[in-house]
């Protein structure tokens, strides 16, 4: 309700009672709505009173803060329900239903959103995992992050485009893409916190022979004594000849504890990599293959770097 001065109040309250008139009409009279009226006209009868009122604060929530503190829980337990299914649980809980709405203001209020899950393996978890975690920092935590060299396998395709794009509100965003997105075509690369020190496109997928060519003819060559070589710790990785090859060049071999992609740098290496190649639209290898070699042109020393400092290697700035 606006809010009138109390004589513009009375005025309507004393035409209200000296002349036979409708509410309409004195709302009319007045220029003013006639809800007000009606309002006006019923505070008097219940309070005798027309003054403004001082104790509006707004609507009452639904729940109050120990219901609200029971929501807060169910959606951590339950953070991927629906809001029908909060609802649901909810009632459970406290005895009564609210409706999906207030769900929805309520999540709001505790500052939640709905957004798309980070997914990792439910091995990750395990105790057995993360003392293997724990072991792996403690070997490594002794050598310079000048001496790692970490080593991974990517893939890419044809029919990597833009996933998300521009629209007018209520339009889909549309894009084309190649129907068929031909083999995939394996990227293997070696990076130390200076510089990509190579790597290699393959069609197809990397076995362990193909792994063993790479260390033999492409890595050892670039090693040093007192290197570092770091890779996770699938299958085609673990050949004897691998390790042979490394140590002989006077560096060593060490391998990634399970799930834990977040401690190779080159992990974010192959993510830089692959936005620049879905903003190539490339339709054939031979322009795949030029595309690869212009998106490892875009790497910055800045940007290996800041991989390493984020992956907790090195701490100083760049």
């Amino acid at each position: 309700m606006k809010t009138y001065s109390i004589d513009f109040r009375q005025k309507i309250l004393d035409t209200y009672h000296a002349e036979p008139i409708s509410q309409k009409a004195i709302a009319k009279r007045f220029s003013v709505a006639l809800s007000f009226v009606q309002k006006l006209l019923k505070q008097y009868r219940e309070t005798k009173n027309i003054a403004p009122r001082t104790d509006r604060c707004g609507a009452k929530g639904k729940l109050n803060a120990e219901q609200l503190l029971i929501l807060a829980e169910l959606i951590e337990e339950n953070n991927d329900a629906t809001l029908e299914e909060l609802r649901y649980l909810l009632y459970g809980k406290i005895g009564f239903s609210v409706s999906r709405a207030t769900i929805g203001r309520m999540n709001k209020t505790l500052r939640h959103n709905f957004q798309k899950k980070t997914l990792f393996p439910s091995g990750k978890g395990t105790e057995r995992v993360q003392i293997l975690r724990c072991e792996f920092w403690e070997t490594i935590k002794n050598i310079s992050f000048k001496d790692l060299i970490f080593i991974d396998e990517s893939g890419v395709n044809l029919a990597m485009v833009r996933l998300y794009a521009r629209a007018l509100k209520g339009e889909r965003a549309k894009g084309q893409r190649p129907t068929k997105r031909g083999k995939n075509v394996s990227i293997i690369g070696a990076m130390s916190v200076n510089e990509i020190l190579t790597s290699v496109n393959l069609i197809g997928g990397t076995d362990a022979i193909t792994f063993e060519a790479f260390i033999i003819r492409k890595l050892v060559p670039k090693l040093w004594k007192g290197a570092c070589v770091v890779m996770d710790n699938c299958s085609i990785h673990m050949g004897e000849e691998v390790k042979k090859a490394i140590e002989k060049k006077g560096a060593k071999l060490i391998y990634l504890s399970p799930y834990s992609p977040d401690f190779s740098p080159i992990e974010n290496l192959w993510s830089k990599l692959k936005i620049i190649l879905r903003s190539r639209k490339t339709t054939n290898y031979q322009e795949l293959g030029k595309a690869i070699e212009f998106a490892f042109e875009q790497v910055t020393s800045e940007n290996i770097f800041n991989w390493f400092t984020h992956c907790c290697y090195c701490t100083s700035s760049f």
